[in-house]
């Protein structure tokens, strides 16, 4: 085995290193090769664990200070309507995850999202069912996540100025195809978005779905575990044998059809499109996967820990309106969060390598 195989093949997970290391001629034995992968379940579940810990109390704590300030803060319909206008954020941020976990970056999301509700809003406007206007959204989401992983992969251009590229193109088209006008009309969606299941809107329980189904794919599937792989090593990634572009074109497809959902929901909640909407909100979804734990170079992260970072913001942003502290603050108060995530994620480093 050459140099850089070695070097890569350290990179790959156990099991994979184990057949590296016979195929040079090693002897390892089944019982190794188990305790080695049960070495690494037990590390991997041990990292999670302080990985979401930090941004947990974050929040418990934010949100009990908040509370003792204003009562009105743990009420019933207070809560239902800060989870309510989550919603879209979420979604995005979920999309967002996949994206970062693969050592990649989505620049686009708000302008995607703005182009996806004008496109469900005029599919009503000019006379079409809610089920087409919603199909609509969710594939012009889909459609400009796959040209950012198509452009990504195949021109090999990163993704940070492809992405780049599409906030400008989705945003131009979405004030060309209204003239710059709100695009009025989408009470049919609204009436949708406001149903209620066990005392929640249906957008809440579509979070919860997706939420799941997310962290199942990325927790029990292949197609999971080639997502962390392709984000901590893309080089030893394809040496074990990961289609990595392949995986990366679905990845950035995913997070377009998780933005057309959003975009469906705003547009719903608000019965109108503006192509203006969804500004500087690929910040706040990049924001919320940070501080949940994920790293920006990849390999690190969960669905678990971006809902953490949505639920901070979100909390922080209501508490603000509660205690009638002006909006500018919120800004000043993410952006030390952001910092103080990522040096957690430094020092989470170190100290994995000392042990």
């Amino acid at each position: 085995m050459l140099g850089g195989d070695r070097a890569a093949a350290r990179e790959l997970p156990p099991a994979t290193r184990v057949g590296a290391r016979a195929g040079a001629g090693a002897t390892v034995t089944v019982s190794q090769s188990g305790q080695d992968a049960a070495r690494g379940s037990w590390a991997a579940r041990r990292e999670r664990w302080r990985q979401g810990l930090a941004p947990l109390l974050v929040l418990l704590a934010m949100a009990g200070l908040i509370a003792v300030r204003e009562p009105a803060f743990l009420g019933p319909d207070n809560l239902r309507n800060v989870l309510t206008r989550t919603v879209p954020l979420a979604l995005i941020a979920i999309g967002q995850t996949l994206v970062i976990l693969c050592g990649q970056i989505d620049l686009g999301v708000g302008s995607v999202m703005a182009l996806a509700a004008v496109a469900g809003a005029i599919v009503l406007r000019d006379g079409g069912a809610v089920a087409l206007a919603v199909i609509a959204a969710l594939l012009v989401g889909c459609a400009c996540g796959a040209v950012n992983g198509v452009v990504t992969t195949r021109l090999k251009v990163p993704s940070f100025v492809v992405t780049l590229a599409m906030m400008g193109l989705a945003r131009g088209l979405s004030l060309a195809a209204t003239e710059g006008r709100t695009v009025s009309g989408a009470f049919a969606l609204n009436e949708l978005v406001r149903v209620t299941v066990a005392g929640l809107p249906l957008p809440v329980w579509v979070l919860a779905a997706v939420a799941l189904a997310a962290h199942g794919l990325l927790s029990s599937t292949v197609f999971g575990r080639h997502a962390y792989a392709t984000g901590a090593n893309p080089a030893a990634a394809r040496l074990s044998g990961v289609k990595v572009d392949r995986n990366l074109v679905l990845v950035f497809a995913l997070c377009g059809l998780l933005v057309g959902a959003a975009g469906a929901v705003e547009c719903g909640r608000n019965s109108s499109a503006a192509p203006t909407m969804g500004e500087l909100v690929e910040l706040d979804a990049i924001a919320a996967v940070v501080i949940g734990g994920a790293s920006l170079a990849g390999g690190q992260g969960g669905v678990g820990g971006t809902l953490l970072g949505v639920a901070i913001m979100a909390v922080l942003r209501n508490g603000c309106n509660l205690l009638h502290i002006p909006n500018e603050w919120e800004k000043v108060v993410i952006g030390p969060m952001i910092v103080g995530a990522v040096l957690y994620d430094r020092w989470l480093r170190r100290r994995r390598g000392a042990e």
